[in-house]
């Protein structure tokens, strides 16, 4: 690399330094802040944990009690046990105050009257589909599932087309879904079995059926678990 002559800018020097060249140009480096090694004032001024970080070959060393060990406690076979808690694991503290959730029903055989006598399961009750499908001919009766109020009777806008529903009172709905016909009127009470509307396939239906749902607290329930 000797004897090769290059042009140098104003303000900057090249060495060759075994075969690379190395270009600085001045003031550079004026900005950077330098950081000198402590002095041994500096490492004078700590603490003794400071110096044991700071000097990185320190060799490690386990730490000592500085004080005595504790003397274990004997046990006494005399003393007497602590008594159990009142409330645990099984056990259900007292009630305060009384509930306002209604009781679920259980789900004894044969529970509920079939909602379309006669009709057959289209569908059955899954994660994509939270009722069953009874389908019947048109026209075909419906009736009420349990007794109870009527708390809807007319058309919804949700797919259903003409829906009555039903409050049972013990924390049970049922509701019935794309009637052909509506036999009732909201408030009004109506008893097991006893006829509501007829099969019709209005709203978003493909065929004659009943979309028949069961919440049960409000939770959507399988209506076969009460058959």
């Amino acid at each position: 690399m000797a004897g090769l002559a290059q042009t140098l800018p104003d303000g900057a020097e090249h060495r060759a330094d075994a075969g690379f060249f190395v270009s600085a140009a001045r003031g550079a480096n004026d900005s950077q802040p330098s950081h000198p090694a402590p002095g041994a004032d500096e490492l004078g001024a700590l603490s003794e944990e400071q110096l044991a970080f700071a000097d990185r070959g320190a060799p490690a060393s386990i730490p000592t009690q500085s004080g005595p060990k504790a003397t274990p406690v004997p046990l006494d076979p005399d003393a007497t046990p602590i008594p159990p808690p009142t409330t645990g694991v099984g056990q259900t503290a007292a009630q305060t105050s009384p509930s306002t959730r209604s009781a679920t029903p259980a789900a004894p055989s044969g529970g509920l009257a079939w909602p379309v006598p006669g009709g057959s399961v289209s569908q059955y009750f899954h994660a994509g589909h939270l009722a069953v499908d009874i389908a019947a001919p048109y026209g075909a009766q419906i009736v009420a599932a349990q007794g109870g109020t009527v708390s809807w009777a007319g058309w919804r806008n949700n797919g259903g087309g003409y829906v009555v529903a039903i409050d049972h009172g013990n924390g049970m709905r049922s509701t019935y879904n794309h009637l052909g016909g509506i036999f009732v009127s909201p408030g009004q009470y109506v008893g097991a079995g006893q006829g509501i509307g007829s099969v019709g396939c209005s709203g978003i239906c493909t065929g004659p059926h009943v979309h028949f749902e069961i919440v049960v607290n409000g939770v959507i329930d399988n209506p076969m678990r009460y058959y």
